[in-house]
């Protein structure tokens, strides 16, 4: 009791000291030297890639591919992973401006004139992926033209002593291209130079008249509108000329810029790649579960290894995404031996989940789903964009959840619609992979759906969504085709219902709000390796740091169940399960700016059944006039006692406020309807007991406390008070 108590006053102070710290200026983070890339909103484009070159910063527009923003000195990067507060989100360059192109395709196929056309008539881009090697960074895009073959372009970019220098590779064009490097001030002079083998390759300066509007990415705009601000002015172009080949070219772009003097941080540590430690598991601190053996991970505090992903991959290692944007490769988790930690890579944008297909990691950043391939040999990482089909504002809270894959294999993600807009695409949707990098949406209505996960040999897709506006208490969904789900969603919703509907459609389980405050991942049982729970789901919740079990049924056609409390006491907030090859349960946690009751702020713990076998219930069934309830072991006669069992029913208000209280069958607020328990018939392997329940109705919850039930030993059952939503009662 003391222990909870502790960590409950953990919470309410880190909550008190988040209300202060956002009174006062909030301190941005940076990433230390060796960070390779990084992918981070800004004030020009969401989605940006910023790239460290020595001092210089060069930020990179995925939509429009080109370099927005380009200075020397750091990238301060703002948001609740990285500056611990969730406003500012928009992250902001902080040094010595050196350039900004116009945001528009840097490519042209005529001539360039002195007056600036911000358009690319007959062309078009796509960004393809962002690699490395060694300290090297590459980006590749394709170049889509009318009527002809498209082209492939990478660039790669390499510090200068004075500047930078981009390697730009084409593949075979049949018309000639130009190519705008730099737009520079008249009279802001830097020193441009091209080099190539192609004597056909040329360069040229044109005095140009700008007249444009650039977006400006705002914290404000992010939950309204972008505002514009009109650029007018002149200003010297630099073009690169490539005439029609057959064949693969080459060309450099040199920049050298006027030194500035940029104070070193002293002492400051490099990021460090490849391998970065070992560690072992060992027992969890305190009290064990009766039934299941708990052992915790070490962590470094420097890996900040909080969990946001996980899968693995065919040699046993467990792949793991954080939220600060690092993908880690543990090996060893599942032999007993040490665990070695390797971090793959650094610099993505709060990914939220993670997918390994084919020993390639499958990763949802805020702004787009990613492939990763990496060759452990030559240290080479790639990160190809699998698809970027939906809105991205830069919101704080614009998660991206997933992906799991379908039935047929299709990659399915989970949308946040918390703080959203309606012209933002698919936010608060379901969505699943359709061709060519587009998306389809599946069901709208979420709120937060930080879980996604499948269930069932069809691979039925199942969406966790916390409470808040709309959203009465934390619900486990059955994600299918044309269910809204409550919350009100962007685009392709019509926007006329943006600011609500009457009707939703009802979660399969909801998670009374004394159980679970904020649930989060799933995982499924899928053998007896785990207890005598096989074919059932284990959710957890955050901010209680604790497992519940879920039982479901299909009736009439559609799923609907039962919640328990499973295991409590993780060392951080639940956020992310896994079963492991071994059959044991690996469970992530984390806390950062969101408080929970637990005491550290990363956890990987792992959860393995000791064989004691509970007495408990395994599963609850609605019947028309009643429930099943069946034990996992054999109880006393005395089980089939009506009084033994106290069942009352409540439901939860559909409300645009936050969350919403129970109420009873008169609209009581704060209160439950008892109902009588006419019989209780026990089977005859004593296994199950039937009961018979009058007045029960649909579309409320079921609360269950039962009372002097034993198995032959004299044991209770394990939990003795659990939750059954009866959206729908059995016609037979």
């Amino acid at each position: 009791m003391l222990t909870k108590l502790i960590y409950v006053l953990i919470g309410i102070f880190a909550v008190y000291s988040q209300a202060l710290g956002q009174a006062k200026k909030v301190t941005p983070a940076n990433d230390p030297p060796g960070q390779l890339f990084r992918h981070a909103p800004m004030p020009k484009a969401t989605r940006t890639v910023v790239i460290p070159l020595g001092d210089i910063q060069f930020a990179f527009d995925t939509e429009n591919l080109r370099p927005h923003t380009v200075w020397r000195g750091k990238l301060d990067l703002y948001g609740a992973q990285y500056a611990h507060a969730k406003r500012p989100f928009i992250s902001q360059p902080n040094g010595k401006l050196l350039f900004e192109n116009p945001p528009s395709l840097p490519w042209r196929l005529a001539k360039p004139e002195p007056k600036f056309n911000s358009t690319s008539p007959g062309i078009e881009g796509r960004f393809l992926s962002t690699s490395t090697e060694g300290n090297t960074v590459t980006l590749r895009y394709k170049l889509l033209q009318y009527d002809h073959p498209p082209v492939e372009v990478s660039i790669t970019l390499e510090a200068t002593a004075d500047g930078f220098t981009r390697t730009i590779d084409l593949s075979p064009c049949n018309r000639s291209l130009w190519f705008l490097a730099n737009r520079f001030p008249v009279g802001n002079y830097h020193d441009f130079r091209l080099d190539t083998e192609d004597q056909s390759i040329s360069s040229r300066m044109i005095l140009s008249q700008l007249d444009y509007k650039e977006l400006n990415i705002t914290e404000a705009g992010a939950e309204s509108t972008f505002d514009k601000s009109t650029i007018n002015t002149e200003a010297n172009l630099h073009w690169v000329h490539i005439p029609s080949h057959n064949k693969p070219v080459t060309f450099q772009v040199m920049n050298s810029f006027p030194a500035l003097n940029i104070p070193e941080v002293e002492n400051e540590k490099r990021l460090q790649l490849g391998n970065i430690g070992t560690t072992q598991f060992g027992p969890r601190p305190g009290k064990q579960p009766p039934h299941y053996f708990v052992e915790s991970l070490r962590l470094d505090k420097d890996w900040e290894l909080l969990v946001t992903g996980m899968d693995w991959l065919e040699n046993g290692r467990l792949a793991v995404c954080t939220w600060p944007g690092d993908v880690f490769l543990l090996s060893g988790v599942t032999s007993g031996d040490d665990v070695r930690v390797r971090r793959l890579l650094s610099g993505l944008n709060e990914p939220m989940g993670l997918l390994v297909r084919d020993d390639k990691l499958y990763v949802s950043q805020k702004p787009e789903l990613t492939e990763i391939s990496f060759d452990d040999k030559k240290g080479s990482v790639a990160l190809r964009r699998v698809s970027a089909d939906w809105g991205y504002s830069g919101h704080y809270n614009a998660f991206s959840y997933g992906p799991v894959a379908d039935r047929n294999n299709r990659f399915v993600l989970a949308n946040a619609g918390h703080s959203g807009r309606w012209d933002m695409k698919f936010m608060g949707w379901g969505i699943r992979q359709g061709v060519g990098g587009t998306m389809t949406g599946i069901g709208s209505g979420f709120r937060e759906p930080n879980g996604i996960g499948t269930f069932g040999q069809n691979r039925d897709i199942f969406v966790t969504d916390n409470q808040g506006h709309w959203t009465a208490v934390c619900e486990l969904n059955h994600l299918r085709p044309g269910q809204y789900f409550g919350r009100p969603s962007a685009t392709p919703d019509p926007q006329k219902l943006y600011k609500g509907r009457d009707n939703f459609t009802p979660p399969a389980v909801w998670f009374p709000y004394t159980l679970a405050k904020s649930v989060s991942g799933m995982a499924e049982i899928t053998n007896d390796k785990f207890g005598p729970y096989k074919g059932q789901l284990i959710v957890g919740d955050f901010q209680n740091a604790l497992l519940t079990r879920v039982f479901l049924e299909k009736v009439d056609g559609e799923y609907q169940g039962v919640v328990f409390p499973f295991l409590r006491g993780f060392r951080s907030g639940v956020n992310r399960l896994s079963f492991g090859p071994d059959g044991n349960l690996y469970v992530g946690g984390l806390q950062r700016t969101w408080a929970c009751i637990a005491p550290d702020p990363a956890s990987l713990e792992r959860v393995s059944f000791n064989g004691n076998t509970p007495f408990s219930i395994a599963k609850v069934e609605a019947k028309p006039d009643g429930f099943l309830l069946t034990f996992t072991k054999p109880a006393k006669p005395s089980a089939a006692n009506p009084d033994n069992f106290d069942v009352s029913q409540f439901r939860y208000a559909y409300q645009p406020g936050y969350g919403s209280p129970r109420y009873n069958f008169q609209g009581e607020k704060n209160s439950q309807t008892g109902l009588h328990v006419k019989s209780a018939a026990l089977s005859s392997d004593r296994k199950s007991v039937r009961l018979v329940v009058d007045g029960l109705k649909e579309e409320h919850v079921t609360e269950f406390n039962c009372y002097d039930i034993f198995d032959n030993e004299g044991n209770e059952p394990w939990h003795i008070l659990f939750h059954y939503t009866m959206n729908r009662i059995p016609r037979s």
